[in-house]
């Protein structure tokens, strides 16, 4: 059976070829963080699972803020700090190279996308991220969910996920409010698996090659348009 750290090359330079390591195009991304201006003017944010960081580097450039983003995955966070330095946020904005599940600082805004399985399910995370927002602040919460119901083969890629709804139940049963609520577009699916699969086409090698055919026929053959990526922005009740 092939395992994840065999297929980590085609992962990272999957990656390496992204913006965001999400369905979320530039508008919706500006959109996002004027929506997330700070509740005070020296806010810290804090990106739990930030990968290479794109989004904690465009919020701190747009609201003059400083921040910390967590992750466990090196190459990730060299692309984050090298892109810090290139635009000049090195020196208000750090990459630690640690588990988010032992962070124990909490912010004023608090990201989290595409990361709360670390902590296990929704609810799971909802309640160690709700530990982690200051009252009064806000989180972004990114996570995948179903928009139309799956069929076995989907099912069995991406496991039980809820829809928008559950989803915002589970966060207010969790002890957090919704502010905002949303899903990705196709379009932005769309870009988002081309790209993804460009960067693996770069290999050149059969294996790249097959596995990102692998990854074009479930994806157009399979979820595009059942498989959804919700945008929540919270605050604690």
């Amino acid at each position: 059976m092939t395992s994840d750290d065999d297929l980590r090359p085609y992962f990272d330079a999957a990656a390496a070829n992204l913006t965001f390591n999400s369905p979320l195009g530039d508008a919706r991304a500006a959109a996002l963080l004027e929506r997330l201006a700070p509740p005070v003017a020296d806010a810290r944010v804090l990106d739990l699972g930030c990968g290479s960081g794109e989004l904690l580097l465009r919020l701190c450039a747009r609201h003059g803020l400083a921040g910390d983003g967590v992750d466990t995955h090196a190459g990730d966070l060299g692309r984050a700090r090298h892109r810090a330095a290139e635009r000049g946020l090195d020196d208000r904005v750090a990459f630690h190279e640690a588990d988010a599940t032992t962070w124990a600082a909490a912010a004023p805004v608090v990201l989290n996308v595409g990361a709360g399985h670390i902590w296990g399910d929704a609810p799971d995370a909802f309640a160690a991220l709700h530990r982690h927002t200051e009252p009064g602040g806000m989180l972004l919460f990114g996570d995948g969910v179903y928009e139309a119901e799956p069929d076995a083969a989907v099912r069995e890629i991406f496991g039980d996920l809820p829809d928008l709804a559950a989803l915002a139940r589970a966060a207010t049963d969790a002890g957090l409010r919704v502010l905002y609520a949303t899903t990705s577009t196709v379009a932005e699916w769309d870009d988002f698996e081309s790209d993804w699969r460009a960067g693996i086409e770069r290999l050149g090698t059969p294996g790249a090659r097959a596995f990102a055919d692998q990854r074009r026929e479930e994806y157009l053959g399979g979820y595009r348009g059942v498989v959804g990526f919700a945008w929540l922005i919270l605050t604690p009740a």
